[in-house]
């Protein structure tokens, strides 16, 4: 790794505040204290310009899973950049890495008979998604089927389609007005439920809002419902049995389209291949959302993926009036195969599953007074942190709790991110051994008790 003279660093410290305007970041806090700036990672970890290695308990933003540092899909990236760099797939034209890649991922899904669009991320995935329910009913000759159902605390990205499905106030206020058609309703959030109900005694009335929400607004005027199957930076809501379920008969039952936000969860992150997949979950979209772990973030791609039933009507009109300079890139495909084949041949779902078990029940027997809930499926966890676990009393959100972890974290070799409402992102890369997880779980422990010992003597 190339060193970094003192003088080097407070240069690259002073450049970044004074040209980069970062995503998702406090200004105050850049301009108080500066950027992190990491310079290369290896495996789970990443290595900052201080020269101090960390794990990413992260992978990124939930997506890489195969590691950092993977040569062979650098040299992919390289040999398709040499050969073909670019050409669109507007107009029909194709090339062998999207054929290849479209073939591969519809083969995995759990559709009938899919189609593959591609995307540069979540976010456009997403916007695509929904262009297609509300186009799709128009083109059945349903044009006032436009509206969408969401959930409260969901995240399906910013761009504006995106940002109007999203359910956290922080990313919403100042942005209004929002595209219209777009309406939530509380999530599973069984920890904290919002219908005041414990899971013995539930009858699933988080599924039945979906119903309220439909009759409501009327069901000749809904055109889908969107959700995670496992709700992500809104907090890693995993939902009760039975729940995903419940909302597909109810889209079934009032016409409308199922539409399955796999952005997180897709490829691998919770221990089957698509959330979809694990029995209490499964139901079959007409539409899917993907990203992040199609490439493990060397290379931005996204993808959609529709049901015949909604190709058919496409094929009906007769095109698809849609897309982005760089749907289908020659480079992401060609990469996003490489990492694919990596997951496979190192059964790294499979490792996704097994670590999950040891790490949820490591937190656990940690038995911290801060640690009120850990939940999670595979290698998509959170860990509700709370003034006092056996009330479930949480610390003044103002107080800052959750951040103040994210701090002692990072002091003690971790990489770790706060989620609305004190909650611990815990999705490290696929590729964790058991005894990094247990490392990870050591100083995870160590970072919350100490925020937990400050906080209680400052009477906070």
């Amino acid at each position: 790794m190339a060193s970094y003279t003192r003088e080097q660093i407070e240069e690259l410290k002073k450049a970044d505040v004074k040209y980069f305007l970062h995503p998702s970041s406090s200004i105050t806090d850049l301009e108080k204290n500066g950027p992190k700036i990491i310079v290369e990672g290896k495996g789970i970890y990443v290595t900052d310009v201080e020269g101090v290695t960390r794990i990413d308990v992260g992978a990124g933003l939930w997506l890489n899973n195969v590691g950092y540092g993977r040569a062979e899909l650098g040299e992919v990236a390289k040999e398709q950049a040499t050969k073909l760099n670019y050409f669109q797939a507007f107009g029909g034209y194709s090339h062998p890495s999207v054929i290849e890649l479209a073939k591969k991922v519809a083969q995995m899904l759990p559709m009938d008979n899919p189609k593959v669009f591609f995307t540069s991320g979540g976010s456009e995935s997403n916007d695509t998604a929904y262009k297609l329910a509300r186009h799709y009913w128009w083109i059945k000759g349903q044009p006032k089927k436009i509206n969408i159902i969401s959930r409260n605390f969901a995240y399906h990205g910013v761009s504006c389609g995106a940002l109007a499905a999203t359910g956290l106030k922080a990313n919403r206020e100042g942005f209004e007005p929002l595209m219209p058609g777009f309406h939530h309703v509380e999530p599973p959030y069984c920890y904290k439920c919002p219908f005041g109900k414990k899971l013995e005694c539930c009858n699933l009335e988080c599924a039945d809002a979906v119903e309220k929400k439909v009759l409501e607004l009327g069901p000749e005027t809904v055109a889908a419902f969107t959700g995670e199957p496992i709700m992500g930076t809104g907090g890693v809501f995993v939902p009760p049995a039975g729940y995903l379920k419940k909302i597909k008969a109810i889209c079934d039952k009032y016409d409308m389209l199922y539409l399955d936000d796999e952005v997180i969860c897709g490829f691998g992150r919770t221990g089957k291949w698509f959330a979809m997949d694990h029995e209490d979950f499964g139901v079959q979209p007409d539409i899917m959302m993907m990203a992040k772990g199609i490439t493990s973030g060397y290379i931005p791609v996204g993808a959609v993926a529709c049901s015949e039933k909604v190709f058919s009507a496409l094929r009906e009109r007769g095109g698809f009036y849609h897309g982005f300079t760089y749907s289908g890139h020659p480079v992401g495909c060609a990469v996003a195969l490489k990492n694919l084949e990596i997951i496979e041949k190192e059964n790294l779902v499979e490792n996704a599953a097994k670590i999950g078990e040891r790490l949820r029940e490591g937190l656990r027997k940690l038995n911290l007074p801060a640690v009120g809930e850990v939940r999670g499926k595979g290698l998509i966890n959170g860990i509700d942190l709370v003034k006092d676990a056996k009330t479930g009393e949480k610390f003044d959100p103002s107080a800052g709790f959750g951040v103040r972890v994210t701090e002692v974290a990072w002091e003690k070799g971790l990489v770790l991110r706060n989620l609305i409402g004190d909650i611990s992102q815990i999705a490290p890369p696929l590729i964790i051994t058991e005894q990094e997880v247990d490392l990870l779980v050591e100083r995870l422990g160590a970072s919350i008790q100490q925020a937990y010992e400050e906080f209680i003597a400052q009477g906070k």
